[in-house]
């Protein structure tokens, strides 16, 4: 399944519910990333991203009591930069948004060694795609 899927990122979703209700915080706010990262941008996505959010922040208020969580809401992209979430290790995310680069195999070791630098051009101009103006009303009048 392409990892912009609906069903890829309900997948990732509904597994960082799982890790929240185990008391797991760093899995939950991990999966709960990933979800956030592959729905930004994202047309099909878009009405359930803010939830994917709030979601996160809810594992990130566990997880990272705390640190502030508004930066990472407005602007989801600096999840790629977070190390301790090990995000680059995702083989979705790396499809959608990193380069990976092979290292020159060193004579010490006989295991390759990668490098995963963020395709600039992969990143979505903002995360948050408003709702059309005939959707809106539609929810309003229901």
């Amino acid at each position: 399944m392409p990892e912009t899927s609906w069903r890829t990122i309900e997948n990732y979703d509904d597994a960082g519910l799982y890790y929240y209700e185990s008391s797991n915080w760093k899995a939950s706010a991990r999966h709960q990333a990933i979800a956030v990262l592959l729905a930004c941008g994202m047309e099909e996505s878009k009405t359930m991203f803010p939830l994917y959010v709030k979601r996160l922040g809810f594992a990130f208020s566990k997880y990272r009591p705390g640190d502030d969580f508004a930066p990472v809401a407005a602007n989801p992209l600096l999840l790629l930069k977070d190390i301790s979430l090990n995000l680059r290790a995702n083989t979705d995310l790396r499809r959608r948004y990193f380069k990976t680069i092979k290292l020159n195999q060193g004579t010490q070791t006989s295991t390759a060694s990668y490098l995963y630098k963020i395709k600039s051009d992969a990143l979505p101009a903002n995360c948050y795609i408003q709702p059309d103006q005939s959707e809106e009303q539609a929810a309003k009048s229901e």
